[in-house]
């Protein structure tokens, strides 16, 4: 389907009885036409009006179309607009000459043939619609290009910051190894003295205070090494290999077995079959998704965990579902994030971090987790990775 919008035509005549013939003779290609009585009416519409050509009588009063012609093609804007002389005059050398120094693209004599002039018209109309639609792409290039360029001016200064935290993070995993970590190493050497020293002097409520700063100078320790993991694992090369995931299930379950060995537990684990990616990491995975389910399955007997995996192309799906405490499915959106509890720790230990690391590992992998479950009814974490070998790993 061919281009429908109207272009605007300028026809400029002293005579009124020429325009009303020409718009006859233009009727038919349904463009814009605007009238102009003299030279210096003309120049006013061409100020004003973006016009696809322009038919101009050569002999007119006070400026003639030599004139007129040379004054339009003297402004930037209407320089490109094609001119077409229409004159009474013999078609003498002289006069067709100086029509195109004056920067006319053609040169009717009348009477004019409507079909010759129609056609021609016609075919300027056409070019200045193609000149348009060109305008209006490089246009639009333009605009893309000078967005992209702001986009990479304000990707490069998100690298720039990425960079500075990163720089800001090692500073910080620098400041807690060595300026944190060791002085809460001492307090704890010196609880271990203290307690060995004092246990037969202290009341039974003296006791239970102790335990508790014992206690919370162990929390303290394992707060800051499981931070000190996550903070890490942002910069861990992964090392990808082809994962026995059936064997590596089993390995972590052997490791937390003094965790559960006085608890009834119903496993069922099927063939989880390989996938590519680090083993080390996966393992983290693993473990902290067992610990998990173990954990929040605790005051159910017997409990039961279920371990399985399904092939949906392109990638492979991995579950582990438990019949423990469960959680509300509005709180879904928090259970990855570092730091977020969904349970008091009263209730049950931690600090909020393993999740965040299991999805930090997976996403790194290429890959997503999510979670379902219901207050009193289990839970279910998924996660999926790509089935194939990707060409690089985050």
């Amino acid at each position: 389907m061919g281009d429908t919008t109207a272009t605007n035509i300028l026809i400029v005549d002293d005579e009124p009885r020429n325009l009303l013939a020409l718009d006859a003779i233009l009727e038919p290609l349904k463009q814009n036409v605007t009238h102009a009585h003299s030279g210096a009416e003309a120049l006013r519409h061409v100020l004003n009006t973006q016009f696809a050509v322009i038919l101009l009588d050569v002999q007119m009063p006070t400026m003639d179309g030599f004139e007129v012609a040379s004054l339009i093609r003297a402004r930037e804007r209407s320089r490109v607009v094609p001119i077409v002389f229409l004159t009474g005059i013999g078609n003498t050398q002289e006069w067709v000459s100086r029509g195109y120094v004056a920067g006319a693209v053609d040169y009717m004599i009348k009477p004019i043939v409507p079909e010759i002039l129609r056609s021609k018209v016609e075919i300027f109309v056409e070019l200045a619609k193609s000149r348009s639609r060109i305008e209006e792409e490089l246009r639009a290039r333009v605009l893309f290009t000078q967005e992209i360029a702001t986009l990479n001016q304000a990707l490069q200064k998100s690298n720039d910051e990425l960079l500075t935290m990163n720089e800001d993070l090692a500073a910080f995993n620098q400041t807690v190894s060595h300026d944190l970590r060791a002085p809460l190493r001492h307090i704890q050497g010196f609880i271990e003295i203290l307690g060995a020293s004092l246990s037969t002097q202290l009341t039974e409520p003296q006791q239970k205070q102790f335990a508790v700063i014992k206690n919370s100078a162990a929390r303290m320790v394992t707060l800051i090494n499981d931070l000190l993991a996550f903070c890490r694992l942002s910069r861990a090369q992964i090392q990808a290999q082809r994962v026995d995931m059936q064997r590596l299930v089993e390995s972590v379950r052997a490791s937390l077995e003094p965790d559960f060995q006085d608890r009834i537990i119903e496993w069922d684990i099927s063939n989880l079959g390989t996938v590519y990616g680090d083993e080390a990491l996966l393992r983290q995975v693993w473990s902290n998704l067992i610990s998990n389910a173990l954990k929040y399955s605790r005051k159910v007997t017997p409990a039961r965990i279920v371990i399985d995996s399904k092939d949906e192309r392109p990638e492979k799906i991995f579950r582990i579902t438990d019949n423990g405490a469960g959680f509300d499915m509005k709180y879904a959106g928090k259970l990855f994030g570092v730091f977020e509890r969904l349970h008091p720790e009263k209730e049950f230990e931690g600090v909020g971090i393993g999740l965040a690391n299991v999805r930090r590992i997976v996403e790194r992998h290429g890959g997503r987790v999510w979670a379902e479950g219901s207050p009193g009814n289990g839970a279910t974490f998924y996660f999926a990775l790509p089935n194939a070998p990707r060409d690089s790993l985050s």
